[in-house]
């Protein structure tokens, strides 16, 4: 191979510009509206080169440029707008990325009008430069200019100091690209099966192309930075388990993944979303393709979206996609909105209509328990409250009606709480992760930033913590870092116990022709799971996300394995069925959920029906582990359905079947059978836990609440990302909405509203029979 030279290029001297700061500043180009709500085109197009040559003339060029200091990122503003006017788009990429590796994310989605174009001085008498649409522009011409060629990797790893990424967010994100530039390993792990956090799951395709945010997050993966999916911390390992794994700083990025509600009667009707979940069924899993996608989404004439920051915003543009005729509630006025301007008037541009100074107070169902009807209150403002904009007070005896088909409450959220629940020693203040201006954590070598820690703020403010955080850690390290490489217990045969698996089907035995048994590779999970716990899975990556109960694990079969029963029922489940060994799913998270309440009483009931006999094995094997005489009373609709016998028999002193068609053992249902053995018995039992249909368990809780017995039901309403985040879960329980993901599965039967989940579960039950027979959804797709 024969050896090339180069050489440093000639830089012409080029004219000095002449600055034109009265040219008006340039209007970005957009689809038209038409053309926008028929489907999920990028709607903002950005600059042309000609307006790029007038913007940056309008550049004052200023010799103490505060844009800079405005800038969250300190971004050199003044130089890579001067670079752009030369014409040099390399270079005005390079100088960006000096500071920010994201420039296509945050040309887009970086609220600029609060940072540096706010402190533009040319906005102080004109209109500020268009600072985010240039980087807009710079960050596009890179990657048009780049589309063939592999970017070398920028950073070797020297060090050898392992970092651990909580969430794969903005402020992760960042945090790592700064990491890995000073030499560190990076490890970003992320709960859900893309990356991005917020970024894939909040923001529309409409406006953050989903190749836009793929391409700028593999940017980090070619400089080293690893990538984990379906991996919880706090679940699939613990904080401790990173740092046993030889990780030696941790950064907490988990964001504000815990929906709010407002807690009017109603608002658990089929109809009802919170922002985060119908943003997740939209933008992450692709509901908007439906049933190309296999996740679903409700859209009716009508839809409400109540709140006024960015994804009320996001909500009410997609609801217009579908051609529901949309309306924005907001309990204060028009300047109280926290949307960013230019998303307010593209929602009009779409169709959508603004209602200010009204808040619900309560949504009412037709006869089929889907909504129908919203009831509002008028308000008017009153005295500013901690937020700093004045208060919504309500006007009494204003109340009014609107017709609703959809309702999204689009009103905040909450830190996610996983890991502050598992972590009990970590500082929070009303579930926010406490930390000091370097983003340190009471924990050593914790830190954090992002939502979790503001509990809601910009994508440029949660990167500006996770820099902050880098910087710290990096100090932290580097006094340490000796004494970290000669520290024996740092040896190349440390454990890893934060392996999640190849996913593999090892395993496959057919319990009936419908009902798989399948053993899958997932070592962290089969070492942390407990009875009455269950996983997420993907058996393909079209797969809606679908969760399913451990019936066993196996920590020490090829690293680790555990047990799942499936059964096919629709489309999803079937492809699960379907699989054979050697295959591996796409996706599995967990162990989620809380474990079942497992205590010695004496004399335990399991009550199961159908394939809820699988949940209710390793249940039942706990309870006699506690020290019970456990009674397993199992339901199915004949003999052939049957299953899992020889299993439960070696997990109770005494096991007894139904069936529905009196071809074995008792005649009659699974409660019907509970009547019964009841009736031989001198006393009842200490408890009883009852898995199933939702009839099945209503009608058990009914029996048990005449005998006196405390009963817990372990519920399966529909899910989607099953960590709390998107509240579509959502069950009452003793008149308190809980979320089944993370505050169940397991609940007190009594209390249980099963009238209300039983509504739940059939939200999607039209949807479903479309596919099934094959049928177009209806729904309009990009």
């Amino acid at each position: 191979m024969s050896e090339t030279t180069t050489t440093t290029p000639t830089i012409e001297a080029r004219p000095r510009r002449k600055p034109n700061p009265k040219a008006p500043r340039q209007g970005v180009l957009h689809l038209a509206p038409e053309v926008r709500i028929d489907g999920c085109e990028e709607v903002a197009l950005g600059f042309s080169p000609e307006q790029v040559k007038v913007e940056v003339l309008r550049c004052l060029q200023c010799k103490d440029p505060k844009c800079i200091d405005a800038c969250p990122l300190h971004i050199d503003i003044k130089s890579f707008i001067s670079l752009l006017g030369d014409g040099d788009f390399e270079a005005a990429f390079t100088k960006i990325s000096e500071q920010n590796p994201f420039p296509g994310i945050c040309g887009r989605v970086c609220q600029h009008e609060l940072f540096c174009e706010k402190a533009c001085l040319l906005g102080k008498k004109l209109e500020p430069v268009a600072i985010g649409t240039l980087e807009r522009f710079v960050a596009d011409r890179h990657r048009q200019a780049n589309e063939s060629s592999d970017t070398a990797r920028e950073s070797a790893l020297t060090r050898g100091l392992k970092i651990a990424l909580v969430g794969s967010g903005p402020a992760s994100l960042i945090a790592a690209y700064d990491l890995i530039r000073k030499g560190y390993r990076v490890t970003v792990f992320e709960a859900l099966h893309k990356l991005g956090g917020v970024l894939a799951y909040g923001i529309p395709n409409f406006r953050l192309p989903r190749e836009i945010l793929n391409e700028e997050i593999d940017r980090l993966r070619k400089m080293g930075v690893e990538f984990r999916t379906d991996f919880i911390v706090g679940r699939s390992a613990s904080l401790e388990e990173l740092f046993q794994a030889g990780y030696d700083a941790v950064f907490l990025g988990t964001g504000a993944g815990l929906p709010h509600l407002t807690g009017i009667p109603g608002e658990n009707l089929v109809g009802v979303y919170t922002a985060n979940e119908f943003l997740t069924r939209m933008n992450l899993m692709q509901a908007y393709q439906f049933p190309e996608s296999d996740t679903p989404v409700r859209v009716g004439k009508r839809t409400v979206v109540v709140g006024g920051g960015n994804s009320a915003m996001d909500a009410a543009r997609w609801a217009r996609r579908f051609g529901s005729e949309t309306t924005i509630l907001f309990r204060r006025g028009r300047a109280e909105l926290r949307a960013r301007l230019e998303e307010i008037a593209h929602a009009e541009e779409e169709g959508v209509h603004f209602v200010f100074l009204a808040a619900p107070v309560r949504l009412f169902d037709d006869e089929k328990g889907a909504l129908r009807e919203m009831e509002c209150i008028r308000m008017q403002l009153g005295e500013r409250d901690e937020s700093g904009r004045p208060s919504p007070v309500p006007l009494p005896g204003s109340e009014f009606r609107i017709p609703v088909d959809t309702v999204v409450m689009a009103i905040g959220q909450s830190p996610n709480p996983t890991v502050q629940q598992s972590t009990p020693q970590l500082e929070t203040n009303r579930g926010k992760i406490v930390v000091d201006v370097g983003g340190r954590t009471s924990m050593s070598k914790v830190f954090a930033g992002g939502d979790v820690v503001r509990g809601g703020s910009t994508v440029i403010q949660a990167m500006r913590d996770g820099r902050t955080a880098a910087e710290a850690i990096d100090n932290a390290l580097s006094e340490q870092q000796g004494k970290l490489v000669s520290n024996p217990a740092r040896s190349a045969t440390l454990p890893e116990p934060v392996a999640n698996g190849s996913q593999h089907i090892v395993t496959k035995r057919l319990i009936t022709p419908e009902i798989a048994w399948l053993e899958v590779e997932a070592p962290a999970v089969a070492r942390h799971w407990k009875p009455g716990q269950f996983v997420i899975i993907r058996p393909t990556a079209e797969s809606e996300r679908m969760p399913l109960t451990i019936v066993d694990g196996d920590p020490a079969k090829r690293g680790g394995t555990i047990h799942l029963v499936v059964q096919a029922v629709g489309k999803t489940s079937g492809t699960t069925v379907a699989l054979e060994p050697g295959q591996a799913l796409a996706d599995l998270l967990g162990p989620l959920g809380q474990p079942g309440t497992i205590e010695n009483v004496g004399h335990v009931l399991c009550v199961a029906g159908g394939v809820g006999v699988a949940e209710v094995l390793p249940v039942a094997r706990a309870f006699g582990r506690a020290g019970n005489f456990v009674t397993a009373l199992c339901g199915a609709r004949s003999a052939a359905q049957i299953i899992l016998d020889a299993e439960l028999r070696s997990a109770a002193q005494e096991v007894l079947w139904s069936t529905n068609d009196g071809s074995a053992g008792f005649p009659g249902t699974v409660v019907d059978l509970m009547h019964a053995w009841k009736a031989q018995q001198a006393s009842p039992p200490g408890a009883v836990h009852v898995i199933g249909p939702v009839p099945m368990m209503r009608a058990a809780a009914d029996v048990t609440r005449a005998w006196g017995v405390r009963t817990f039901a372990s519920l399966n309403p529909i899910m989607v990302d099953g960590t709390g985040m998107c509240g579509g879960c959502r069950v009452t329980v003793g008149g308190r909405v809980r979320f089944a993901c993370v505050d169940g599965p397991e609940f007190d039967a009594h209390d249980v509203d099963f009238e209300e989940l039983t509504r739940r579960n059939r939200a999607y039950l039209e949807q479903e029979c479309k596919v099934r027979a094959g049928l177009s959804s209806g729904i309009r797709k990009s």
